[in-house]
C-alpha cells in the first residue's frame, strides 16, 4: 500500500487535464479517459463499481443515482483511483459497498483493504488537491477567520463539491485540523 503514490497519481492526472481550480470536473476526467459513467439505481449500500470489458476494452463506472451529488463525485473519483492504480491487479469488476474515506481511521492503520485505502487517498487528493486546499485555507486565515467554525467548513466543502466529512479528513491529513 502506498498512499503517497496514490496522491502523486491524482496530482499527475490533474496536471495532465490542466485542472487548477475547484471544483474538479470528475465526470469530464472520466470522459477524457474514455470511461463511460452509468447512473443506476443500486442497492443502498452500493456506492458504485468499476467494470472493465476485456473483449471490447471499454471501461464503465456505475454510480448509485440515489446517493448525494457529493457521494457520486467521490465515488467517481474513487473508482478512477482503482482504474489508474489497480487496473493490472483486478478481475473483471471492482465493487465498492458503502466505502468511506478511511485512511485516518483505525481500520486504515491495520491496512484492512489496501486497495480501498489507496483509492480513497487518490479520490481525496483528486477532489481536494493539497495546493488548492492550502490556498483556500490561507485566504481564510488571512481574513482572520477561525477555520474550525462549521460555517467556514461548509463554505469550503461547497466550493470543492465534497462532503464536510471528506473535507475534515483531508484537512486532518494535511495537518490543519
Amino acid at each position: 500500500m502506498n498512499l503517497k503514490r496514490a496522491e502523486r497519481k491524482a496530482y499527475w492526472l490533474l496536471d495532465e487535464m490542466n485542472i487548477s481550480a475547484p471544483s474538479v470536473p470528475v465526470e469530464k476526467i472520466a470522459e477524457d479517459l474514455n470511461i463511460k459513467l452509468v447512473y443506476e439505481k443500486l442497492e443502498k449500500d452500493l456506492s458504485g463499481f468499476l467494470f472493465k470489458d476485456d473483449t471490447s476494452e471499454e471501461s464503465f463506472i456505475f454510480i448509485n443515482e440515489g446517493h448525494s451529488i457529493n457521494r457520486k463525485r467521490f465515488t467517481i473519483a474513487h473508482e478512477l483511483g482503482h482504474y489508474l492504480l489497480h487496473s493490472d491487479k483486478q478481475d473483471e469488476a471492482h465493487i465498492d459497498r458503502g466505502f468511506t474515506i478511511n485512511f485516518r481511521s483505525p481500520l486504515s492503520s491495520k491496512a484492512v483493504n489496501p486497495k480501498e485505502i489507496e483509492a480513497n487517498a487518490f479520490a481525496a487528493a483528486l477532489l481536494m488537491p493539497e495546493e488548492l486546499i492550502i490556498e483556500e485555507i490561507q485566504k481564510k486565515i488571512k481574513d482572520g477567520i477561525d477555520l474550525v467554525e462549521s460555517i467556514e467548513l461548509k463554505e469550503i466543502a461547497k466550493k470543492f463539491e465534497v462532503s464536510e466529512q471528506a473535507l475534515c479528513f483531508r484537512l486532518g491529513k494535511l495537518g490543519y485540523l
